[in-house]
């Protein structure tokens, strides 16, 4: 009687893991595209805006520093766009989210809320006493701080954002939110609104850019 032959390589199991694995990774890959709040289209929207209505005031204000209704409400169009797409878009990554992430979230949307009521606040009521002085240096002075304020509530949010979900690119981007707005507040007069357009709007732009490129290429190897 002959011996018995070894039974033959079982590589279903073998197949059967590698595929488990190769579905996993495109699950965690799939459920980290959905729920991510990527910065990218953040700051390209906020960078258009920037870009056009600041560009729209600073090419139509006049010598006296005084600043017309129709560019004005160009102006305040960009800035509520871009703030209805933020809103929109953080609403849709964080559905079905739970737990602290959730808690964290709310309370940097209510930080970001307070603080820009505040600032527009503040900015009204300072304006308002500063046009009754009719002069064009009042008026100058009311541009620079309408800027500075809701500007300066931007660049610590995003470094705040930054320490929270330890994201590099929000604390360079609020970093250059604070340096333009500082350029542009010591400088002041028509170069303000060329400051902000370009050097703010621009870097915006430039940093939506950079990190959606670096964003394409860490997730490359999760695919593999």
């Amino acid at each position: 009687m002959s011996p018995a032959a070894p039974p033959p390589a079982d590589n279903t199991s073998h197949f059967n893991a590698a595929d488990a694995l190769a579905a996993i990774r495109e699950q965690q890959y799939t459920y980290r595209r959905r729920i991510e709040v990527r910065s990218a289209p953040l700051y390209t929207a906020w960078g258009l805006a920037w870009l056009i209505g600041y560009g729209v005031c600073g090419l139509s204000v006049g010598g006296d520093y005084a600043l017309a209704l129709g560019p004005f409400l160009v102006f305040m169009g960009c800035l509520v766009a871009a703030a209805v797409f933020t809103c929109v878009y953080i609403a849709r990554r964080s559905r079905g989210l739970r737990g602290r992430s959730t808690w964290v979230g709310t309370l940097y949307g209510l930080a970001w809320a307070g603080g820009m009521i505040l600032a527009f606040t503040t900015s009204s009521r300072v304006g308002a006493f500063l046009s009754e002085l009719g002069t064009a240096q009042a008026t100058n002075m009311g541009a620079i701080l309408s800027n500075a304020l809701p500007c300066l509530v931007v660049g610590v949010l995003f470094l705040a954002g930054a320490a929270i979900w330890e994201e590099t690119s929000l604390a360079v981007t609020g970093g250059w939110v604070l340096v333009t707005t500082l350029a542009a507040t010591i400088v002041g007069g028509h170069a303000l609104w060329a400051i902000m357009a370009l050097a703010g709007g621009g870097g915006l732009l430039a940093a939506g850019i950079t990190t959606a490129l670096l964003g394409r290429r860490q997730s490359a190897p999760v695919r593999d």
